[in-house]
């Protein structure tokens, strides 16, 4: 089964190369984007399908694991080193990212109005950043309101207290284990 996926997902790939391709050669330039707006409809449906599976994704993964968790200090380490890891992948992707900017130059020439220039004098752009905005962006007012905006940080924030709950109660709610564990 497993193969059969890999296989169709490699096919897909080469199959949207192969669109590409035959659209760009054979289509004139007016064509090709209708060709383009009419398969938007696919990539917009795929991406929107791959949305709405991170968040119960993420939440259940988390309640899941926090809950199998014996003590709170196996959870504080796994924390820690969970910070870690991403603390040291958002650096080196950081870094590739600065790199790459930096040898390949994109968008050199094309002497485009910044957005600050193009504002109208006088008009805030966005709200400043704050410590008391940030952590009480944290801790989501509902949780079907963060899982249906993606604020995957307030998912997780959540899914924190409930594994947390969960482990704490124990073996006094193993349908809510048993539900998480299945979805």
């Amino acid at each position: 089964m497993n193969r059969r996926f890999a296989l169709l997902i490699v096919l897909s790939m080469v199959l949207g190369v192969g669109v590409g391709w035959a659209c760009n050669q054979f289509l004139d330039p007016g064509q090709a984007t209708q060709a383009a707006d009419g398969l938007s409809i696919i990539t917009d449906v795929f991406l929107r399908l791959i949305k709405m599976i991170i968040a119960p994704l993420v939440f259940t993964t988390l309640v899941a694991g926090i809950a199998h968790m014996e003590d709170a200090a196996a959870v504080g380490r796994i924390g820690a080193k969970t910070m870690g890891w991403f603390i040291c992948a958002s650096i080196v992707s950081l870094l590739i990212g600065l790199m790459m900017v930096h040898l390949l130059q994109p968008g050199a020439g094309l002497h485009m109005q910044t957005a600050a220039a193009a504002a109208a004098p006088g008009v805030a752009s966005t709200d400043a950043f704050t410590l008391k905005g940030f952590i009480t962006h944290l801790v989501p007012t509902s949780i079907v309101d963060a899982m249906a905006k993606n604020e995957i940080l307030q998912i997780v924030v959540f899914s924190l207290f409930v594994g947390t709950a969960v482990a704490a109660l124990d073996n006094k709610a193993p349908a809510i284990l048993l539900l998480v564990e299945q979805g």
